[in-house]
């Protein structure tokens, strides 16, 4: 009868020892399994940041272009266009500018 419960509990011990390898087993897969979907949520969210930046630049580097063509349009305009002055419109301005340096140097004095 001794040797009857001795078994028993050996076999109830060898079945806890079993029951405690299969869940460490078990947590172990399932770590890796976690560890891995996070590894994976991760790449995928710095890809989608990755391809966001790489349109934001795009989209500047277009917007660049456009402005600078349209600063050489306008340049070319500029350029191309008839630069003359109404001399009566000049010599307002020469005067205007004289005497403003003649009063401004008069008061430092």
């Amino acid at each position: 009868m001794q040797s009857e419960v001795i078994d028993d509990i050996l076999s109830v011990e060898d079945k806890a020892a079993k029951i405690i390898e299969d869940a460490e087993k078990q947590a172990r897969e399932i770590i890796s399994k976690a560890h891995d979907e996070a590894a994976r949520i991760v790449s995928e969210a710095v890809e989608a940041v990755r391809e966001r930046g790489k349109a934001d630049v795009e989209s500047a580097e277009e917007l660049l272009t456009k402005h600078l063509a349209e600063y050489e349009e306008e340049r070319e305009r500029i350029e191309g266009a008839e630069n003359t002055v109404d001399p009566a419109v000049l010599e307002r301005a020469a005067s205007r500018i004289i005497g403003r340096i003649c009063t401004t140097e008069f008061s430092e004095r």
